[in-house]
């Protein structure tokens, strides 16, 4: 017992400090002694004396799994007020004591145990709104609410990575807003292996916004922007100017014979710099002069060939004739493409207006097999089957068989045929 009492005592004091942990919050534990019903006087005494956290309080009283005697109690107490406590005060600073070793042994297991990644541990609700205000205070310009307004769980996700000091790639999909989360979060029950056995535990979907437009992806962005000052990896104005240099390759003037790079290619290179980056920082969280190494890292990639050649000009697509670049705009098995393949054959002459289209599953007829500059779109990712390189191959990326777009007509989204007109798709 001594030993462990040593340990935690090592863990909370000399470790790198989860300031969104319940132990470790100002703001919860303020709330903790107003619930209580404790006098202004007797908080600010505790302040004075550098108890401000409940993990602070948890060794400043006995240590854990040891019972707690009314002498000591009032002993501290009287060292801290100055005078004998009286029994609210003694008794609710016993309570509350009680709670604060509970609470470091709880957080210690849970540190020392495996966490599913998927599901980052929630930030204290006092200590989310403290810094949202004070999120909302620094950037007075900005309005955080409605489509700005980040998801609990993307907070989650961005203060879990400064915990844990890693970098992790969260995908712009993924940054949706409170108000999604609220209206779509829908509990379900999973198969878990936790310990060598198999546990069902509660879960819940995996929620996405949609990024098929440039303006879901700017809203998208912003959420991050604001998850990640609030997480204290970088500042708002920081990751606004890396998306400002994916957004300007856009809409940048492509020269003669080329095009201006896609959306899909944008959201390619953004993975790109962040996988750059796992690899290249020791270390993620604030320096002591308020500097953000995880800011100025996505800068610095701005000038890596590696990363710019993501957002290059594509070559466009040669048409051999008018009559091809004509059929093209038809969707494939449509009736009037196929109307006027007849006339072409018969006014054109033989074989002039037959189609060089491929032959497509029953379920997509009707539909596009190719994209904007004329290269194949997956069949396989647009049926029910799915294709067999989803795994490794996200959406709006291209596998061996073709693009991962939506071959739904004037669509070419990032999602499967399935999803369209869903969610906002």
């Amino acid at each position: 017992m001594f030993f462990m009492s040593i340990f935690l005592f090592w863990f909370l004091h000399f470790q790198p400090r989860a300031m969104s942990s319940v132990v470790d919050s100002e703001a919860h534990f303020d709330l903790r002694l107003s619930e209580l019903g404790l006098s202004d006087p007797f908080i600010n005494a505790l302040k004075n004396g550098g108890i401000r956290t409940l993990s602070h309080l948890a060794f400043s009283i006995g240590q854990p799994n040891q019972v707690l005697s009314n002498d000591d109690v009032t002993n501290f107490l009287q060292g801290l007020l100055g005078r004998a406590p009286s029994l609210v005060e003694s008794s609710s600073t016993k309570r509350l004591t009680f709670e604060a070793q509970t609470y470091v042994v709880a957080t210690l297991r849970q540190g020392l145990e495996q966490q599913d990644e998927a599901v980052p541990r929630r930030v204290a609700h006092a200590e989310r709104t403290t810094r949202m205000s004070a999120l909302q205070l620094a950037l007075s310009g900005v309005s955080i609410s409605g489509e700005l307004d980040p998801a609990h769980i993307l907070l989650d996700k961005a203060t879990a990575m400064y915990e844990q000091n890693i970098v992790k790639y969260i995908e712009p999909s993924a940054c949706i807003s409170r108000a999604f989360e609220v209206q779509g979060k829908k509990e379900s029950r999973e198969l878990s292996l936790e310990k060598g056995s198999l546990v069902l535990k509660a879960g819940s979907e995996k929620l996405t916004s949609p990024t098929d437009t440039e303006l879901k992806v700017h809203y998208a962005m912003q959420r991050r922007a604001l998850a990640f000052q609030f997480a204290n990896l970088m500042s708002y104005a920081q990751h606004n100017e890396w998306f400002s240099f994916l957004v300007d390759a856009l809409h940048r003037e492509a020269p003669p014979g080329f095009q201006r790079p896609s959306l899909a290619q944008l959201l390619q290179c953004d993975r790109a710099a962040w996988t750059r980056l796992a690899s290249s920082l020791s270390t993620i969280r604030q320096r002591a002069d308020g500097t953000y190494p995880l800011g100025e890292a996505p800068l610095n990639l701005r000038a890596d060939p590696n990363i710019v050649l993501y957002l290059s000009p594509v070559a466009k697509l040669i048409s051999v004739s008018s009559e091809s670049s004509s059929w093209r705009a038809q969707p494939y098995g449509s009736q009037k493409g196929s109307e006027r393949g007849i006339e072409k054959g018969k006014t054109k002459g033989k074989g002039k207006g037959k189609s060089s289209a491929p032959s497509m599953p029953a379920e997509l007829r009707g539909k596009w097999y190719k994209n904007a500059q004329g290269e194949p779109l997956c069949f396989g990712y647009n049926t029910a089957a799915g294709c067999q390189h989803s795994k490794t191959v996200q959406d709006g990326e291209r596998c061996p068989k073709g693009w991962h777009l939506c071959c739904e007509p004037r669509c070419q989204g990032p999602h499967p045929l399935s999803k369209h007109g869903k969610s906002g798709q």
